[in-house]
């Protein structure tokens, strides 16, 4: 017997009890044609053996063998609902359908055998009662024998028949219940283990998991999500998913996106802030979530941590920097001993040419031997102030600026230059473009971009500046139609002092791409020889 039979048991015994217990106070009131030949002590004796029994069962403790003791009040009843029927008229009994009820607790409580049991020891006993007291009256020792009738003795048959009948009937539905109960209970346990598998999976894993429903409200948070976010899960489920993600994260463009493409994902890069205060930077792909059937349930979000990968990333790009600044020392030796040789030859001819000739000569020399110095020295100049440009960064000091503004005014600046013949400059950017960046340093990065365009396209051709923003990331670029950078020089181009210009330091795309990676973004070249290059410049999460 398993625990739930146990339990049935139980439930059986307090049907019993509050059975026996209104019948024992129905009986005494009922009239007399209903219950002929009543035997009061019989019917007592009866009433109060089932109220003892059933009361027993209920206050034991749990049974070690419940199936035994099922067996035992099952047959204990059918003795006692014999002497009942005995007690209220034999044969002519009203309550003879108590014989059903045993039987069919026999069913739920044992099988179908042990219905069959219980059914012919009821059917045994109810014969015996009514040939005892009728046909062969062995009562006739302490009651006048009754007279016996074919009604009576066809009652008789009729009933032991339905006794039979309901065991067999009810034990098949006893069966088909058993099967289904333990079906259920294997579905059930089947189910815990499952749910168990996945909380076990959902908690475990090191990303963080948050679900929201289709109002954006939280309804799950896994430990990770606590240890990222810093908010107890009893904290974020059930409030707006904006407590948590903070107004920089656009979910309704982000539900936009992923009902366009539900199969798709849509990505995210932000700093959180804790409740403590402090950010952490973190990476979030958003998913559609769904039940099994393909409803929508709304929007899972697996969050990362980046902090680890930003401190790497500083560091490497310290490294780099450490590395590149060893490279511009040896470039930069290089570069500046020309413009020394060219002093040191000047400042030799003018200390030289301090004697006597022709005074006009003279005049004419040092005046062209100044105009080297002046030249050279202000090479030399601009060869370390881009150099300390480069090398000394002053802090970014980003905010919501109007991209589209700083592209128009490198553009009117460049317009008012003098410009190869027939060059035209193009505008491809919205009237409102608003990103986090550092002005100054951005509008440098873009001078330079535009500027190294207008000195790579020939007369009639043109350069376009454009920019756009695309969900969480913001995209400039600057396009010319000049004769191409060939594959072999992609790979240097932003290496400080690397120039295929005549007098050029190398030191302007260095800078751009120090300022953008400063941003957070990227730098990428698209050059076709013949044809043209375009520079891109992508920035991640801006709040515009």
């Amino acid at each position: 017997m398993t625990a739930a039979d146990a339990k049935r048991l139980r439930v059986f015994s307090a049907a019993r009890l509050g059975l026996a217990g209104l019948l024992l106070a129905l009986v005494p009131f009922l009239p007399a044609d209903l219950v002929p030949g009543l035997h009061g002590g019989m019917l007592a004796l009866a009433l109060l053996a089932a109220l003892a029994s059933a009361a027993t069962v209920l206050l034991m403790p749990p049974l070690s063998a419940p199936r035994r003791m099922a067996w035992l009040i099952l047959l204990l009843d059918t003795v006692l609902v014999t002497a009942f029927v005995a007690g209220t008229g034999g044969p002519r009994s009203i309550f003879a359908f108590l014989y059903v009820l045993s039987v069919i607790a026999a069913c739920v409580l044992l099988s179908r055998a042990g219905g069959l049991v219980v059914a012919g020891a009821a059917s045994a006993l109810y014969a015996a009662l009514v040939f005892g007291r009728t046909v062969f009256p062995v009562t006739a020792l302490f009651e006048p024998p009754a007279e016996t009738t074919a009604l009576e003795v066809l009652t008789m048959f009729l009933n032991t028949g339905t006794f039979l009948t309901v065991a067999i009937v009810a034990g098949g539905l006893a069966e088909r219940f058993r099967e289904t109960s333990r079906e259920l209970e294997t579905q059930r346990r089947d189910l815990r283990d499952l749910q168990a598998f996945k909380d076990v999976i959902f908690q475990s894993v090191s990303t963080g998991l948050i679900a929201l429903d289709d109002e954006h409200r939280v309804t799950a948070f896994n430990r990770a999500a606590e240890e990222i976010t810093g908010m107890r899960t009893a904290d974020a489920v059930g409030r707006p998913a904006g407590t948590v993600f903070g107004p920089s994260v656009p979910l309704a463009a982000i539900d936009a996106a992923l009902v366009r493409n539900p199969r798709g994902s849509a990505r995210h890069e932000t700093a959180l802030t804790r409740p403590d205060g402090s950010t952490v930077p973190v990476r979030m792909a958003f998913s559609l979530l769904r039940s099994g059937d393909g409803e929508r349930l709304g929007l899972i979000a697996a969050c990362d941590d980046l902090s680890r990968i930003r401190q790497m990333e500083a560091r490497m790009r310290q490294a780099d920097r450490l590395a590149t600044l060893g490279r511009m020392a040896a470039n930069i030796a290089h570069e500046i001993r020309n413009p020394l040789a060219s002093l040191t030859g000047a400042i030799e001819a003018l200390t030289a040419s301090g004697g006597g000739g022709d005074a006009e000569r003279l005049d004419d020399d040092r005046e062209r031997l100044g105009r080297i110095v002046l030249r050279e020295s202000d090479r030399l100049n601009e060869i370390i102030r881009s150099f300390l440009e480069y090398a000394r960064p002053a802090p970014l000091a980003a905010e919501r600026v109007n991209v589209s503004e700083i592209l128009d005014e490198v553009l009117v600046l460049l317009e008012h230059r003098s410009l190869p013949s027939g060059v035209k400059l193009g505008r491809e950017f919205p009237p409102e473009l608003t990103w986090r960046v550092d002005a100054q340093q951005f509008r440098q990065a873009i001078w330079n971009l535009c500027l190294n365009a207008i000195e790579a396209v020939s007369e009639g051709g043109e350069v376009l500046a454009g920019g756009a923003r695309h969900a969480d990331r913001l995209e400039v670029w600057v396009t010319d139609t000049g004769d191409g950078i060939p594959a072999a020089d992609l790979p240097q181009i932003f290496e400080p002092f690397f120039s295929t210009k005549p007098g050029g330091s190398g030191l302007g795309l260095a800078l751009v791409h120090r300022v953008v990676v400063e941003h957070g973004g990227q730098v990428d070249v698209r050059s076709t020889p013949g044809l043209g290059t375009t520079f891109t410049v992508t920035l991640p999460g801006g709040d515009g």
